[in-house]
């Protein structure tokens, strides 16, 4: 049977997009969102039933026109009711982990007051620091398993939890690194191989793609939780320093919007 006319055109667009950047092979994993679709149309096509899986495509469409849908498929962007969709998990988030922690390191419906985070305390490395600190720190690591428990289900491969990125030096550019390379370094004590890398809490991208960012939001937990949140700039020493943490994720990230910060009490701020 002669497809309709409408489905040439279709087919011609299609073409014209694979054939106007350089091709890319798309993991499995995200290239069977675009095969189901065509399996689905041979099911229903005497002309390839007996074609499945990764191999079934329409008889009309060519292989690259399947390739450019799939990286449509790749490339899909978060909208504006799905980001304030997550922005309102991050705040439930960071009340839940705020009250939680409090919970557990001070006593059932206790909270934060200066003289609590001011005190004094060796955490579990023997270093003395501020209780704040490791309050702060437990509520960070809460917060973060939260969001994952809530938009891991639905949203994998579109966000990512403490990337590491990385300015190239040579060509000045960003550079996205594998966690499980991380995980090597940090095994082998290779600390200095992260000099001068950063990891936003939250970063929502494109699918598939850490580099093409939408997004990014680092938790804040002030102490007491009163205090108004703010970016803290790097200590002396730092090869960002004297510079915050929000102008140097922006300056490396280029993201859509500035970063923002995700607190208990004020919800998302600047």
């Amino acid at each position: 049977m002669t497809p309709p006319r409408w489905m040439w055109w279709l087919c011609c667009l299609l073409l014209w997009t694979a054939c106007a950047g350089p091709g890319r092979r798309t993991p499995r994993s995200y290239s069977q969102i675009a095969m189901d679709s065509a399996t689905a149309g041979c099911l229903r096509s005497p002309a390839c039933a007996s074609q499945v899986g990764q191999d079934a495509i329409l008889p009309w469409l060519s292989r690259a026109a399947v390739r450019a849908a799939e990286a449509a498929a790749v490339m899909r962007l978060w909208e504006a009711a799905e980001v304030a969709r997550v922005e309102h998990v991050l705040v439930e988030c960071a009340k839940r982990a705020n009250l939680e922690v409090n919970d557990r390191m001070l006593g059932p419906g206790q909270r934060t007051t200066r003289a609590i985070c001011e005190e004094q305390v060796v955490d579990a490395n023997g270093r003395t620091v501020k209780r704040g600190v490791l309050l702060g720190n437990a509520k960070h690591a809460a917060a973060l398993e939260c969001v994952q428990q809530e938009l891991g289900a639905t949203d994998a491969g579109r966000f990512s939890l403490e990337p590491r990125y990385l300015r190239d030096a040579k060509t000045g550019r960003t550079r996205w690194l594998d966690p499980e390379e991380v995980a090597r370094w940090l095994a082998a004590g290779q600390f200095f191989l992260l000099t001068g890398t950063i990891a936003p809490d939250v970063v929502l991208h494109a699918l598939g793609n850490p580099l093409q960012i939408q997004r990014v939001y680092d938790f804040k937990f002030p102490c007491p939780v009163t205090n108004f949140p703010r970016w803290e700039p790097y200590p002396d020493g730092h090869p960002f320093a004297p510079k915050e943490q929000g102008q140097i994720y922006q300056q490396m990230l280029k993201s859509e919007q500035t970063p923002q910060l995700v607190s208990p009490n004020f919800g998302v701020t600047e």
